[in-house]
């Protein structure tokens, strides 16, 4: 019975604990005001566990189930190596540090991509990802307080940015706006840039442009496109807009 308590259980804590079994049923009365869900030969468990004792082995398995909790000799337990599953290792495919919420969203989640071997998807997450740091890089150098200025990344007509292949003609066009020595940057930028808008757009477009291979994704230099923009975004701005 649920509420009945094992009279041998009684017995062997009496002796265990060398109290009058009239005082240990009192006891577990008591406090079985603290659990009543548990069954009264659980709540013994627990009263013994009190003194340092255990009575688990006298409980079927109605009053295990009733516990709160169920210590476990972890001695008896063997585990298995195989099947410990190991952290999740991510490889930082694109390193850049920001403190924006959607930028760090997008760079995780194209590293994750990385690390699992999802490469179309990694191409396709760069290039928005490339795409949106030079608009920021030009509106950085550029700011929207003119038309002019606006006209570059901007499409005032359409209400949205630019396509991508124009945006990089403009900053092109704008080299040397960027500072003497700064000319060279830019047009590496723009032909590393170039190369990965063009190659996206045709895995964007077609069903048949898969990546299946890494070094098709190392070759298209993310980082050295990443620290280009660094590079001309920490010439003009005072501390880095990241």
């Amino acid at each position: 019975m649920r509420y009945k308590l094992d009279p041998n259980i009684v017995k062997y804590l009496s002796g265990k604990l060398d109290l009058k079994k009239s005082t240990i049923e009192k006891n577990i009365s008591l406090l079985k005001r603290k659990h009543p869900k548990c069954t009264s030969n659980a709540v013994a468990h627990i009263y013994a566990q009190q003194f340092g004792v255990s009575v688990l082995g006298k409980l079927s398995k109605e009053d295990k189930e009733s516990l709160p909790h169920l210590e476990v000799d972890k001695s008896k337990i063997k585990v298995n190596s195989k099947s410990i599953k190991k952290k999740e290792k991510i490889i930082e495919f694109i390193k850049y540090e920001s403190n924006d919420y959607f930028i760090k969203g997008h760079i995780s989640e194209a590293n994750r991509a990385y690390s699992k071997g999802c490469y179309t998807c990694v191409y396709i997450l760069s290039r928005k990802i490339i795409e949106n740091l030079i608009i920021d890089l030009l509106k950085n150098k550029f700011p929207p307080n003119s038309l002019e200025n606006k006209n570059l990344y901007f499409d005032t007509n359409q209400n949205r940015f630019k396509d991508f292949g124009e945006v990089l003609n403009n900053l092109l066009k704008k080299k040397n706006d960027f500072g003497v020595g700064k000319g060279k940057t830019v047009e590496s930028l723009y032909k590393n840039a170039l190369k990965l808008k063009n190659d996206a757009n045709d895995r964007t477009h077609s069903w048949f442009y898969l990546v299946e291979r890494k070094v098709e994704i190392d070759d298209i230099k993310i980082q050295t496109i990443v620290e280009l923009i660094n590079n001309l975004n920490n010439h003009f701005i005072e501390g880095e807009i990241k």
